[in-house]
Protein backbone atom coordinates (compact mmCIF):
# COMPACT_ATOMS: atom_id res chain seq x y z
CA UNK A 1 0.00 0.00 0.00
CA UNK A 2 2.49 2.59 1.34
CA UNK A 3 4.60 1.39 -2.05
CA UNK A 4 1.33 2.27 -4.35
CA UNK A 5 0.87 5.58 -2.76
CA UNK A 6 4.71 6.78 -3.25
CA UNK A 7 4.16 5.51 -7.07
CA UNK A 8 1.20 7.42 -6.75
CA UNK A 9 2.83 10.91 -5.55
CA UNK A 10 6.04 10.41 -8.40
CA UNK A 11 3.78 10.21 -10.70
CA UNK A 12 1.88 13.27 -10.14
CA UNK A 13 5.01 14.79 -9.67
CA UNK A 14 6.30 13.72 -12.86
CA UNK A 15 3.25 15.03 -14.30
CA UNK A 16 3.69 18.59 -12.59
CA UNK A 17 7.15 18.56 -13.28
CA UNK A 18 6.06 18.15 -17.41
CA UNK A 19 3.26 20.93 -17.42
CA UNK A 20 5.52 23.12 -15.73
CA UNK A 21 8.21 22.51 -18.20
CA UNK A 22 5.70 22.68 -21.23
CA UNK A 23 4.22 25.85 -19.84
CA UNK A 24 7.72 27.51 -19.59
CA UNK A 25 8.75 26.11 -23.30
CA UNK A 26 5.65 28.34 -24.63
CA UNK A 27 6.23 30.98 -22.36
CA UNK A 28 9.86 31.89 -23.84
CA UNK A 29 8.53 30.60 -27.19
CA UNK A 30 6.11 33.26 -27.42
CA UNK A 31 8.31 35.89 -25.58
CA UNK A 32 10.69 35.11 -28.67
CA UNK A 33 8.43 35.22 -31.66
CA UNK A 34 7.37 38.25 -29.99
CA UNK A 35 10.53 39.55 -30.34
CA UNK A 36 11.15 38.84 -33.59
CA UNK A 37 8.28 40.00 -34.98
CA UNK A 38 8.72 42.96 -32.93
CA UNK A 39 12.43 43.70 -35.09
CA UNK A 40 11.34 42.02 -38.30
CA UNK A 41 8.63 45.23 -38.44
CA UNK A 42 10.89 47.14 -37.12
CA UNK A 43 13.39 46.53 -39.46
CA UNK A 44 10.74 46.86 -42.46
CA UNK A 45 9.55 50.10 -41.52
CA UNK A 46 13.46 51.50 -41.91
Amino acid sequence: MFIINLFKEMTLDLFAMGKGFVYGFVMVGGFILVVGLLVYAVLMII
